[in-house]
């Protein structure tokens, strides 16, 4: 399963998860984390974190699962590319393997590392990182969300999911982390079931309604129905619709939040106004977006139906 994509968005999401994660390395003050193409050469540098404070060094960090034994190599290049880019500046470097299996322990650079603490570049396991913070911070959230990742059992991890997702969601943290906190847990899911749709998967994190609160188990109820029993329950559905819609707008609003950010007023006031079908159409549809502007380009597609006059 890849990890790299994902372990790049912990570290740019909090400047706590890229000191845990990364053994201890600080950033005081503002800082970027970003990947830079360089177009000359047709290389990309995935993770580099870019401190504000001009005093600070820039950072190169290359997380590797998977053996490369060229990867000190690489990192070197890296280092300097970016220090010809950053004239002035000191540029230190970061290796982070998911384990020491993956470690070429590449010479000379392994025994220097071994041996000097004040050399630019670091090598990081992160499976020892992951053990320490167990044993200090047990209920941390980064733990939980590598949950999907460090558990083999398949009947074990679907067991511990739903608690794990919910320990992330009751973290204290800011929001911006907490959503890329449950990205990364919903993405390593999907890889680890990957015989399940996203549907089924938040279906079993609770986070989908159940079954027969959706359109298409209520339409096939209906049909099956005797007549007077349908007439008999016509009151008590007209009674029960709005609150079932209020409670279909929260369930958007809360996903979309949790995916998008913040919505504006007038987002949330169109949502609002949405009838229940379409709020099921965008219960479904929500879980493709990836911007704001998808999100304006479907209510504009779906405009709101005027009001039956009675």
């Amino acid at each position: 399963m890849h990890a790299d994509k994902q372990i790049y968005l912990l570290l740019g999401a909090d400047p706590e998860f890229l000191r845990l994660l990364t053994g201890g390395l600080r950033i005081t003050g503002s800082y970027a984390f970003e990947a830079i193409d360089v177009k000359a050469l047709e290389r990309r540098i995935d993770g580099v974190v870019l401190s504000e404070n001009t005093e600070d060094p820039i950072w190169v960090i290359e997380v590797q699962a998977q053996c490369d034994p060229k990867i000190y190599h690489r990192l070197l290049i890296d280092m300097g590319l970016l220090g010809e880019r950053h004239l002035g500046r000191e540029v230190h470097g970061l290796l982070l393997f998911i384990t020491p299996a993956q470690d070429p322990k590449t010479k000379p650079w392994n025994r220097h590392i071994a041996r000097d603490a004040e050399l630019p570049i670091r090598r990081v396991y992160l499976s020892e990182m992951l053990q320490r913070l167990e044993q200090t911070q047990p209920e941390h959230p980064l733990l939980a969300t590598f949950l999907p990742y460090l558990i083999d059992d398949r009947a074990q991890l679907r067991e511990q999911a739903p608690l794990a997702y919910g320990r992330i969601q009751q973290a204290p943290l800011a929001d911006s982390a907490r959503k890329h906190c449950l990205d990364v847990f919903q993405s390593w899911l999907l890889a680890r079931f990957d015989d399940m749709t996203l549907e089924e998967i938040l279906t079993m994190l609770g986070e989908l309604t159940p079954l027969e609160q959706t359109r298409a188990y209520r339409e096939i109820v209906a049909k099956n129905q005797p007549i007077w029993l349908q007439a008999g329950r016509k009151e008590g559905r007209q009674e029960g619709r709005e609150e079932g819609r209020q409670r279909e707008i929260q369930f958007a609003l809360r996903l979309l939040r949790r995916r998008l950010g913040d919505l504006t007023d007038t987002q949330q006031a169109r949502i609002q106004a949405l009838p229940v079908e379409q709020l099921e159409d965008l219960g479904e549809a929500l879980l493709d977006f990836t911007a704001t502007a998808e999100l304006d380009a479907w209510l504009a597609a779906h405009p709101q139906r005027p009001k039956a006059v009675n």
